[in-house]
């Protein structure tokens, strides 16, 4: 299927780019950013056709989407690649270690395009798209610093146990950012989850909690970012009142709607645009 590039359906200076977080949570991820004529997915883990149904609820073709950047190999962030890579011919990037195991895993289009993002920036459909390592329990996984073709830099993180010093780099600065926010100490600790699974999530390279991406969040808005995001929640150990209420509590000293303006992303294929 014949692809639309973004000099065949255009950026005009009117045409900004949009944040469309289209799935988030510990069940499936995706997210677009860009606009009717031209973008890039971050993630595909639902299926083809809720992923497709998404997007054209947004009023995006498929066919608008120029590339899938993989964050890594779980299976809620890949669920639908295979079935999309194949039906739209669109081509997939990823760090060089997910994209033996995409391929090797037959969780990819045979035919599919792959490219590396290792050390590198990717130049496609009007954006420029470098990654960063985040921590988490996979064999490699990564967050994405995005400029729109208007300049403006939105950053997506989620899946990391803690803020390295390199992720705290690739945050700053930017216009938004998706941040994860994917679980409550409480319930976590009170939850039906077995031990060693509450020790996994809760480690260095598990999920941020609440608390520690409220801490975050208030580091950003000191810096000069005050456009938010908050993703990845888990449905069994948090809840979006909970996650909104952790974060809105910690920064009290700045004015919501003022100051910082902040929303929780959409679990389930809801999700709308985003201005930033």
């Amino acid at each position: 299927m014949k692809r639309r590039t973004s000099e065949a359906g255009g950026y005009g200076q009117s045409c900004m780019a949009r944040f469309y977080p289209l799935f988030s949570s510990s069940k499936g991820n995706s997210s677009y950013i860009g606009n009717e004529n031209s973008g890039i997915l971050i993630d595909a883990g639902v299926s083809c056709k809720r992923l497709v149904g998404a997007l054209e609820n947004n009023g995006i073709s498929p066919e608008a989407v120029q590339a899938i950047f993989i964050t890594h190999t779980h299976s809620d962030h890949i669920a639908g690649l295979k079935i999309l890579t194949k039906k739209y011919n669109i081509p997939v990037y990823a760090q060089t270690v997910n994209l033996e195991i995409l391929a090797s895993s037959d969780k990819v289009a045979a035919d599919a395009a792959m490219y590396s993002v290792d050390g590198r920036d990717i130049e496609v459909g009007g954006f420029c798209v470098s990654s960063f390592e985040t921590p988490h329990d996979t064999p490699a996984s990564c967050g994405y610093r995005i400029v729109c073709p208007d300049g403006k830099v939105i950053v997506t993180c989620t899946d990391l146990g803690e803020i390295t010093p390199e992720v705290d780099r690739n945050l700053a600065g930017a216009d938004m950012v998706l941040l994860e926010s994917n679980y409550d100490e409480r319930m976590l600790k009170n939850g039906s989850y077995p031990y060693t699974l509450k020790q996994r999530i809760a480690s260095s390279h598990g999920h941020l909690s609440n608390s520690d991406c409220s801490k975050q969040l208030k580091k950003l808005i000191e810096g000069g970012t005050c456009r938010f995001v908050l993703g990845h929640l888990s449905q069994e150990n948090n809840t979006a009142f909970i996650a909104e209420s952790s974060a809105v509590g910690f920064l009290n000293e700045f004015r919501r709607n003022s100051d910082y303006l902040l929303d929780i992303a959409s679990p389930d294929g809801c999700g709308m645009a985003v201005a930033f």
